[in-house]
């Protein structure tokens, strides 16, 4: 029961006038285009298909395409290079169409839509997409560019560009919306649950097409708003997505600045009947119900391939709205959907009897359907094809003999999935009328046209006022017509449709499971030297043992209750299937673990739960002390201690002296504003001399600032006795400044007090000098405290530094010959601990814990010791001492 059926050889008969002219030769003579509906339950071969491209182009020969209405493509690759450091920066440019678009709607990467973080937009890679950050950190962006570009990607030409793949600021790409995509390649930390990207990500673009003239819109022709034919940047709206305006345009013709791009050339306005046109327009946009609320009767939306024949692109959109299109004397016009009001009625006498007559009651069982089934691009799944829930009579089954006989269709450019079950029943509905009829009127009917519906009464035929629609006609030279009608019924189009539920499935194919973490335990561990010591606590994990495809073992440990990972890392796969992990762990501290395996196919495994577990309570024994590592660390620090007090403290009182003078380093040119006070003061009688300067600098430079005070004393008295002045010499300074250097400000203090008295060749010096130093990058406070007293070359030195560092260890270091503590200040108690030389004297010592390379134990009981714990030397215990009345060793355990 087809739409359009050819009518049979055996109805036109050789020798009859209607021999050899069928109902679709009376079509096409008729300049009617039908519906691929109709041709499909027509069982004609399908045309070339339009509506989603939904694989990456590339090549200089990819075909320029036009984006209509609601719509999905993956584009075309333009460009690509990698860049950044180690290239793990890569960027593609993507062409969309050839046509400028309205606007990018959605992004589905790797089968997934991804959401655009619109509002925090990079300056250069665009927007980045949420679904593609981990750890504060984006791995994926999209800049989107809608065709009215005039100039090129700045990013492309100046950060992307490079020798081997130029990108130049000629590539505007004007009138072709394009997509910039810019991937990150993830640091293995990245790689939480999942790989970010299998390769670099595929993409689908779903967008909102071209704007398009709707003359609906435009009051100058008889529609009602402000576009106009003429000026293009009054188009868009509404009708940008319902068929009949898409076809409006693809009949005058698809222009960009002026050129010809697709469609027909030369097709003016008084070609295409606005009054029809817009009666077209108001029907596709009629509100209709359905399960998700009001929507537009038709819509249609697909990408067009500027090489199809237009014919094959306009029923394509004709499909879309169940509609058909007749050129008629050079004029185009276009009925959509269900049959108009009757422009004519006629009854049995004005048939010309005269004339041979042909009438199809019914169908052949070839061309019988009593069923629909059909495709569309789903954008719920992707933009993959769906099959929209079948639509069976088993009513009309039994009546052809218990036969299902479907009609299969696809509607490449509905992306609708009620306009789709809409499509399906009124096209089912419109084929079982079978009824059609092939004669000849006289020339009052010329003025019919193909599309035209007319009322006939028949009293043969036993018809009241019953509608049929023109579907061919030939006029005949005696002016005569021969007209071939087709019944049709409004009810047809029932709006009160029975819609099917539609489930859609997941976007992203299930393919094989990851492999999940099998065996896995974790237990407390020791470490152990070559001579079977425990030197170190750590962790043992457990595996499953055998299994194929896995190569390692990727561990990470945790402190318990924490997020961060302090132990990452892999571990082989192999008997005995159990590994002590070598990282570094605390003794007596809970952890958590987790493994998963790492597959020589590279397929996907997963985390195995955290588990926790205790390390073993083992501290730091005297097989780990190494005293002249100590020693010479301590040592090396003591010697940059003592170049810094005294190279660096004379090197910046010197600095800032220069920076007093006019023309120092910090002469007056380098501030923007400088101030300076200066007081001397000088006594002389003879060889006998004294001095007295202070010196006082304010100054502000480009990003500094400096405030600092010298303050110098010198008192000098001839020596007879040696022939050399004798002097006595003290220096106070006191500075503060500001400075930034390289986008980073740094702030410094400085105080320094050093005093110098000389006879001859006997000396004596003490200096004190405060440094502090802050900046982003840490911050550091020291203060340096030495004296020394020399004669006849031999000197002496003591002195005392503290360091305070921000992320590290504060330390003390004193440099003596001797040091002492006592807690007497008047000497009158004995001194509890002295560092004399090579040697430690504790006048009282009770130690908790005590760890020993050697003790001399020789006279342990006669200097009355005290011990009542475990003492241990080595690795070994001497002996548990409990004290008695006499200080009695009463058990030996020389284990």
């Amino acid at each position: 029961m087809p739409v359009f059926t050819s009518i049979g050889a055996a109805i036109f008969g050789a020798g009859t006038f209607l021999a050899g002219v069928t109902a679709a030769g009376l079509q096409i003579a008729a300049g009617v285009a039908v519906s691929l509906i109709g041709k499909a339950m027509q069982g004609e071969p399908q045309a070339p298909r339009f509506g989603v491209q939904g694989q990456v182009q590339t090549g200089d020969d990819v075909p320029r395409s036009i984006l209509f209405g609601w719509s999905c493509t993956a584009g075309s690759k333009v460009y690509q290079n990698e860049w950044g450091s180690g290239g793990t920066m890569s960027t593609r440019v993507l062409a969309l169409t050839d046509y400028p678009i309205r606007e990018l709607r959605q992004v589905i990467v790797d089968g997934s839509p991804v959401t655009l973080l619109t509002g925090q937009a990079h300056p250069q890679y665009g927007w980045p997409v949420q679904e593609y950050r981990k750890g504060g950190k984006d791995h994926l962006w999209i800049k989107f560019y809608d065709g009215t570009q005039t100039a090129a990607d700045p990013f492309l030409v100046n950060t992307v560009s490079s020798a081997e793949r130029p990108y130049s600021s000629s590539r505007v790409g004007r009138g072709i919306p394009y997509v910039i995509a810019t991937s990150r390649a993830p640091e293995r930390s990245d790689d939480e649950e999942k790989p970010l990207f299998q390769g670099f990500p595929q993409f689908k673009f779903a967008t909102y097409g071209a704007r398009l003239y709707d003359p609906s819109r435009d009051s100058s022709v008889g529609g009602s708003g402000t576009q106009r034919w003429d000026n293009p940047a009054t188009w868009g709206g509404d009708g940008d997505f319902l068929p009949p305006v898409q076809i409006y345009n693809l009949l005058r013709g698809i222009r960009f600045n002026g050129q010809w791009l697709y469609g027909l050339q030369n097709v003016n306005a008084a070609r295409v009947p606005v009054a029809n046109w817009i009666a077209a327009i108001d029907r596709a946009r009629a509100a209709i119900t359905t399960p998700d609320g009001n929507e537009p009767t038709f819509r249609a939306g697909g990408e067009v391939q500027v090489g199809a024949p237009v014919h094959l692109a306009i029923e394509a959109f004709v499909t879309a709205c169940n509609g058909r299109i007749a050129e008629t004397g050079g004029t185009y016009k276009l009925h959509v959907g269900e049959p108009g009001a009757p422009v004519m009625a006629f009854d049995d006498g004005d048939i010309i009897s005269t004339e041979e007559q042909t009438f199809t009651p019914f169908y052949s069982l070839a061309d019988t359907v009593n069923g629909v089934s059909a495709g569309y691009p789903n954008p719920a799944e992707g933009w993959n094809t769906k099959t929209a829930p079948k639509l069976l009579r088993p009513d009309l089954e039994t009546l052809d003999g218990n036969r299902r006989l479907l009609a299969s269709l696809t509607f490449d450019m509905v992306p609708y999935t009620w306009q789709v079950q809409r499509l399906m029943e009124w096209a089912l509905a419109e084929a079982l009328r079978a009824r059609r009829h092939t004669f000849v009127l006289g020339p009052e009917f010329r003025v019919l046209e193909p599309g035209d519906v007319v009322r006939w009464t028949s009293d043969r035929n036993h018809y009241v006022d019953k509608l049929f629609r023109v579907d061919g006609l030939v006029y005949k030279s005696n002016l005569d017509v021969i007209v071939d009608l087709t019944e049709v019924d409004p009810s047809d189009y029932d709006p009160d449709i029975t819609y099917r539920p539609v489930y859609d499935g997941p976007l992203q194919l299930v393919g094989p499971q990851p492999m999940p973490m099998q065996g896995w335990q974790v237990l407390p561990a020791v470490i152990r030297d070559q001579q079977g010591n425990q030197r170190r606590p750590s962790i043992e994990v457990r595996y499953a043992s055998g299994l194929s495809d896995v190569s390692r073992v990727r561990v990470r440990v945790r402190v318990a209750g924490e997020t961060g990972i302090i132990f990452d890392g892999e571990v082989p796969y192999a008997d005995p299937w159990a590994v002590v992990l070598a990282g570094q762990f605390s003794p007596a501290t809970d952890y958590e673990v987790q493994g998963i395996f790492v597959r020589e196919s590279g397929s996907l495994a997963e985390w195995s739960a955290w588990l926790a577990v205790t390390t073993p309570d083992i501290k730091l024994g005297p097989l780990d002390i190494d005293i002249d590592q100590i020693a010479d660390e301590v040592g090396q620090a003591v010697g940059e201690r003592f170049d810094w007090t005294v190279h660096n403290t004379r090197e910046t009182i010197e600095r800032l002296r220069e920076a007093f003078l006019e023309d120092g380093v910090g002469s007056a040119n380098a501030y923007l504003d400088r101030q300076r006070v200066r007081m001397e003061l000088t006594a002389v009688a003879g060889q006998i001399r004294a001095d007295y300067t202070l010196d006082i600098l304010a100054a502000v430079g480009p990003n500094s600032a400096i405030v600092a005070r010298i303050e110098e004393l010198r008192a000098e008295v001839f020596d007879p006795n040696t022939g050399l002045p004798a002097t006595a010499a003290a220096v106070n300074v006191l500075s503060s400044e500001v400075d930034e250097i390289n986008g980073e400000i740094t702030a410094i203090n400085n105080s320094i007090l050093q005093l110098d008295s000389t006879v001859g060749d006997i000396s004596a010096n003490g200096l004190l000098r405060v440094y502090t130093e802050a900046a982003p990058s840490g911050a550091l406070a020291r203060i340096a405290l030495s004296v020394s007293a020399t004669a006849g070359g031999a000197a002496s030195t003591a002195a005392m530094f503290l360091d305070a560092i921000s992320g590290g260890a504060s330390q003390v270091i004193m440099v003596a010959d001797r040091i002492a503590f006592v807690t007497s200040p008047n000497g009158t108690k004995r001194g509890l601990l002295v560092v004399d030389g090579d040697n430690v004297y504790i006048d009282n010592a009770r130690i908790r814990n005590l760890t020993a390379s050697n003790i001399n134990v020789a006279n342990l009981f006669a200097q009355n010791a005290d011990i009542t714990g475990t003492l241990h030397v080595g690795t070994g215990n001497i002996g548990v001492f409990i004290q008695g009345p006499n200080n009695r060793l009463l058990i030996v355990d020389n284990t």
